[in-house]
């Protein structure tokens, strides 16, 4: 329960102590006080000068062997721990506090346990509640998510006991409004997510959060009137909040008070992310005079079914002084070329992250856009825009070796060919995420070496559905050298689909220790015996899918759990060698599983397993069957 920096799943020390290794290699210790003493320049010309050098001292030889010992990194002081540790991503400093009691305390601290959410569920509810009125509580709730509640005393008494320490509120699927309202009177963040039904239509009082700077509503089911209303009591007049971060869903019911909200906070937002699940009126002045006062906007993000001259009016009304560093435009059909090159003259030296999903009037004539942009970017995502060519991508963003990009998005490309994306791998040296998804006719044996030469610093890799790729192209072999096992750093990695790989990638090829997400679906070829390879290969495995693996069975299933001791999630839909016996393993051996997906086995009685779930694992976040 609680904060999950205080519930991750059991340690294993192996892979604890490699994070202390890869922080620092080594460090000098000085067992006594080392005094510095700088050299006069001109006596340092000197000795460099002179023919013959004289010995040195035993003195300056005893400081030289002080300087060499190595020193253990927990010796460091508290200082320089917490300054490496700021760099960590929130699931490192999870593991790293199970390294020892040190790092457990320098975890513990403030700074680091406000990155933790607490979520709040009816199955923890109870227990939480006794935890903070019995005993001063050491979990931080300055972060919390309302998941899957109903209105309840006991939730209301909960949030009065909390609510003042809340600064980030997430509602999921709770229809508990009227248990939050005149509850946290600090709150600076509210988001609403998948929640459908308010319970007697009582929507929240935005007014009361006088220190309110982000509102996110993603309740597409949402009552239109209920959202109207929210929105309502965001304008000026009635609420004097500096909103800094808004998103919304537009309609045609919400467009006039919509526009009128961006507006009125249009000095202080930085954050704006608007779907538009309709058409908007044509038009555009509101939306030019809201959008042209917004010199801080730093984060546009702007999807769906949005016409050519309302988005070429709000691109072209944000000032060009605002400092735009990421641009999402998924699903604009409606996107040109020379808009395109109109935002990148724009925005060249400030743009970092650019989103063009779904953008299919794009082609070849995009290319002066991506190379001025190309050196700032460090995020791109084209995909599905599938009138682009592989040559036209390497002249936009590789023309010259690119040092600046670390992510590429590139799903559903199908004009890509093996020999330019080849010359891409090697024009990109420093690559963090990769996607080539259905890039069927590029992603070959050959271009699978060349990720493993040049891209070693690769965290994610999604090759799904690229039946061209083979054994060869993992294992490293005469014709192609390089094997997988060079990404050392990996953590993510797709293979749904190649069908053409079979069980000597998992016994000889997978050997992955950072390796935390892997899909294996729709591949054939793999039996048992690779799979019970892989357990040992990347031991450090939390999500996996088998789906449609044939040769998984009960037996699988059981190894999967006993050896991937940080198992949270596993798809092991249409197995059809699975039988009830898989659920009394999850039961029995998950300790650490949130979430399964066993949809369409034949073999296994769902209801009989639902009933055992729901009784045995109720704290179980998602269960699909």
């Amino acid at each position: 329960m609680g904060n999950s920096l205080l519930t991750c799943g059991k340690p294993s020390q192996r892979r604890e102590r490699r994070i202390l290794q890869r922080l620092s290699n080594t460090y000098a210790q000085a067992h006594r006080k080392i005094e510095f003493r700088m050299l006069p320049l001109l006596g340092l010309s000197r000795n460099k000068g002179s023919s013959g050098s004289p010995p040195r001292s035993p003195e300056k030889k005893d400081r030289r062997t002080v300087r060499k010992i190595q020193v253990p990194i927990d010796m460091l002081p508290n200082e320089m721990w917490l300054e490496v540790m700021s760099y960590l991503s929130y699931n490192d400093l999870k593991q790293l506090r199970m390294v020892s009691w040190h790092c457990r305390e320098l975890v513990n601290r403030r700074k680091f346990m406000s990155q933790g959410k607490v979520i709040i569920t009816r199955h923890n509810l109870a227990a939480i509640k006794d935890h903070v009125e019995n005993a001063p509580s050491k979990l931080s709730f300055e972060r919390i998510e309302l998941r899957n509640l109903k209105q309840s005393p006991k939730l209301d008494s909960f949030l009065k006991l909390v609510g003042p320490d809340v600064r980030h509120l997430q509602v999921s699927h709770a229809p508990v409004f009227r248990n939050i309202n005149g509850k946290m009177p600090n709150l600076k963040v509210l988001t609403i997510a998948a929640t459908t039904v308010l319970d007697d239509n009582i929507g929240i009082n935005l007014k009361q959060f006088i220190n309110l700077e982000a509102f996110e509503c993603d309740g597409v089911s949402l009552d239109s009137a209920l959202k109207l209303s929210m929105l309502l009591q965001l304008r000026k007049p009635a609420n004097k909040v500096q909103l800094r971060h808004l998103q919304f869903e537009f309609t045609h019911d919400n467009e006039e008070v919509l526009v009128a909200v961006l507006r009125d906070h249009a000095k202080t937002l930085e954050y704006i992310d608007i779907f538009f699940s309709c058409s908007p009126s044509v038009e555009t002045l509101p939306w030019c005079l809201a959008f042209g006062s917004m010199s801080n906007l730093s984060v546009l993000k702007l999807s769906g079914n949005c016409h050519l001259l309302l988005l070429e009016s709000i691109l072209m009304s944000v000032p060009a002084v605002a400092p735009l560093r990421q641009l999402d435009l998924t699903g604009m059909l409606s996107l040109t070329n020379e808009l395109l090159l109109y935002v990148a003259s724009k925005w060249e030296f400030t743009l970092k992250s650019l989103d063009l999903m779904f953008c299919v009037q794009l082609n070849c004539a995009c290319i002066d856009a991506l190379r001025q942009l190309s050196g700032q970017l460090k995020c791109l995502t084209m995909a599905y825009c599938r009138e682009l060519t592989g040559v036209a991508l390497l002249k936009g963003i590789a023309h010259t070796p690119n040092y600046i990009i670390q992510e590429l998005h590139l799903e559903e490309v199908c004009f890509i060919d093996e020999e330019s994306l080849c010359e891409l791998l090697v024009r990109l040296y420093n690559l963090r995420r990769l996607s080539l998804d259905n890039c069927r006719q590029a992603v070959t044996d050959r271009a699978m070496s060349l990720i493993c030469k040049y891209q070693t610093g690769l965290r994610q890799l999604n090759i799904e559905y690229c039946i061209k790729i083979t054994d060869k192209g993992f294992l490293g072999t005469p014709d192609f050298p390089y094997a997988i096992t060079r990404l050392r750093g990996l953590r993510e990695l797709n293979l749904r689909g190649c069908k053409n790989l079979t069980d000597r990638v998992l016994k000889e090829a997978l050997i992955l220790p950072e390796l935390r997400i892997l899909s294996l679906g729709y591949c054939s070829f793999f039996y048992p015996e690779g799979f019970e390879a892989l357990t040992h290969n990347a031991p450090a495995i939390e999500t996996l899918c088998v789906a449609s693996c044939m040769k998984v069975d009960d037996d699988t299933v059981r190894n999967f759990l006993r050896n991937f001791k940080r198992l949270r999630s596993i798809n092991i839909s249409n197995c059809m060698r699975l039988t009830l016996q898989s659920i009394h393993h999850i039961l029995r051996h998950g300790h650490n599983m949130v979430e399964l997906i066993a949809c369409s086995i034949d073999g296994m009685d769902q209801e009989q397993a639902m009933r055992l779930l729901e009784k045995q694992r109720p704290q179980m976040k998602q269960v699909l069957l």
